[in-house]
């Protein structure tokens, strides 16, 4: 049965289908880390790596290789073991109840160690010869999650028994998780005491990190479109363009590697290739989004690409399945490249007025020239001789250089030799929302406004002049700024304290009486949007009018 394409593996559904599973180095290197690990006495796993990267499928595919069925990895945990694998996938639910339910526990009473006898009762029935029992857990994450928030001290201690059970280097029991963040991470909500308990559950499991690099991801892209041999170009044009990528120098990847992947990857040619793989790690999910790309269907991805009007998969093609596929995302102000997104945008708009002829050769170069400035490395050297090679050689551009020219005069790229690399000219060197970004990431969110009101503002009581005049008595009020309601008698001189906070609050007479009053949100706000200085605001908001008011309500 052919194999089919899925942007998700489920180890569950998919453990007798056929996966076309791409071993990648690093893939090969955490199978190793567990077999030396095993062989140590090690048996408690965690896999960390962010979404999208292939650990569901690197799960699935080590499953089938302990089995026998299809030999993905050449390890051996054991010779000629016998091996049974009980996959569990985490949900938003206790994990407890989980593993009760699937090992048919009853009993409320001593429901862990239950628990526990019914795994090793499945681990004796494996024979004694060589027995190999694996508990999987992918989506651990959601596990620990309902843990946090649900009798965290409960469930932690299930996690540790499971943990130790499977420690014990007597027997060939693994258990083997997948979380997509570190193990603290989902013990941001605990106490102190609950996240100490929390750090020594994590101790109990040996942490991998599982994240492809990008040079893996072009290694699956290699492998993926090798199989397009026959279409390839000749050796002479995919040299050039590998020449090209190489003295650019805009991507940290090794030159013998380069040079290994770069005609597998045909029609891909390095530099697009590079671009693809570091966006799709920002605005996509890694290797998903990278599969998800082979096997696109729709007019901008690589299986409809047309040789008539690109001689590779060029960087430009890269922009147009960018735009297609993550367009939401690109154009949400949540994207920290949003604003080099937006100048791309504006300067295809500006080509299309300005020029009669050759948009789509102007196009082109622009979409180059901007996918690069925000994915090449510093130090890269893509000034004019790069820009007019990779143009003419990739893109398909004749008059590269005169282009080029044009687009300089009008002032739509400019040259940076501080750099060596062209920019997109809209009248300004400063990108305003990523630096508005970096400065809000610099400054702490301010959350405690009355400590830094009453440290600058130092507001003197004042005195009611009306009563005075009528009744021949001082009645001094002092001002108080809280974020909360006060409840104090005031104290000496004073007669009555009047908080200032932005919503309602109560004013605590010294007879004990309380009133409410909305000082600021009703008197001052009108006045404040016309430029009224704060501390005016304060100082006038209690008149002698409110006074009266007060002293009458309070009476």
């Amino acid at each position: 049965m052919p194999t089919k394409f899925t942007t998700s593996t489920n180890i569950i559904r998919d453990s007798a289908r056929e996966i076309n599973y791409i071993p990648t180095p690093n893939a090969n290197r955490v199978v190793n880390q567990i077999a030396n690990d095993f062989k140590k006495g090690i048996r408690s796993f965690n896999i960390i790596g962010s979404y999208g990267t292939g650990k569901s499928s690197f799960l699935w595919a080590m499953q089938q290789s302990l089995q026998g069925n299809k030999r993905f990895f050449n390890f051996n945990l054991l010779q000629a073991p016998k091996v049974e694998v009980i996959n569990f996938i985490g949900e938003y639910k206790s994990i407890t109840n989980e593993f009760a339910d699937y090992f048919d526990v009853t009993q409320n009473k001593n429901q862990s160690q239950n628990v526990f006898s019914e795994i090793f009762n499945r681990y004796h029935a494996l024979g004694k010869k060589n027995p190999l029992l694996i508990l999987v857990i992918d989506e651990f994450g959601k596990f620990l999650e309902y843990a946090s928030q649900h009798s965290p001290e409960k469930e932690l201690y299930f996690i540790q028994q499971l943990s130790e059970f499977a420690n014990n280097p007597d027997h060939n029991i693994i258990l083997l998780t997948t979380v997509h963040q570190n193990f603290d991470a989902y013990a941001f909500a605990l106490s102190n005491a609950q996240k100490q308990e929390w750090t020594k559950v994590k101790g109990r499991f040996r942490e991998i990190t599982f994240n492809e690099p990008v040079e893996q991801l072009l290694f699956l892209a290699a492998e993926h479109l090798k199989q397009n041999n026959a279409d390839r170009k000749s050796e002479s044009e995919i040299k050039s363009a590998l020449s090209i990528a190489k003295k650019s120098r805009a991507f940290n990847i090794n030159a013998e590697y380069a040079t290994e992947v770069s005609a597998k990857l045909f029609p891909l040619e390095l530099v697009a290739a590079n671009i693809l793989t570091l966006s799709l790690q920002k605005y996509g999910q890694n290797e998903r989004s990278l599969f998800s790309f082979l096997e696109s269907t729709d007019h901008t991805g690589i299986n409809s690409f047309d040789k008539r009007t690109n001689p590779f998969y060029n960087a430009s093609c890269v922009y147009d399945y960018l735009t297609f596929n993550f367009y939401t995302y690109i154009n949400s102000r949540y994207n920290p490249d949003f604003a080099a997104w937006a100048v791309i945008k504006n300067s295809l708009e500006e080509v299309e007025r300005v020029f009669d002829t050759d948009y789509a050769d102007y196009a082109k170069i622009l979409k180059t020239i901007g996918l690069l400035n925000i994915t090449a490395a510093a130090g890269s050297d893509l000034g004019n001789d790069f820009l007019v090679r990779y143009a003419t050689t990739c893109l398909g551009v004749k008059n590269a250089n005169k282009l080029i020219e044009n687009l300089e005069s009008r002032k739509i790229i400019l040259y940076r030799t501080y750099n060596k690399r062209f920019m997109l000219f809209e009248g300004t060197d400063l990108d305003i929302s990523s630096a508005l970004i970096e400065a809000g990431n610099k400054v702490s969110e301010i959350s405690d406004v009355s400590t830094l009101l009453n440290r600058y503002y130092q507001l003197p009581p004042v005195m009611a002049k009306s009563y005075s005049y009528l009744n021949g008595t001082p009645r001094l009020f002092e001002f108080k700024i809280s974020e909360y309601p006060i409840s104090e008698i005031p104290q000496e001189e004073i007669d009555l304290g009047i908080p200032l906070p932005l919503q309602h609050t109560r004013l605590t007479h010294r007879h004990g009486r309380a009133i409410r009053c909305n000082l600021f949100s009703q008197r001052t706000m009108p006045m404040q949007k016309k430029g009224f200085p704060l501390l005016s605001l304060m100082q006038n908001a209690v008149s002698d009018k409110i006074y009266k008011s007060t002293l009458n309500a309070a009476a």
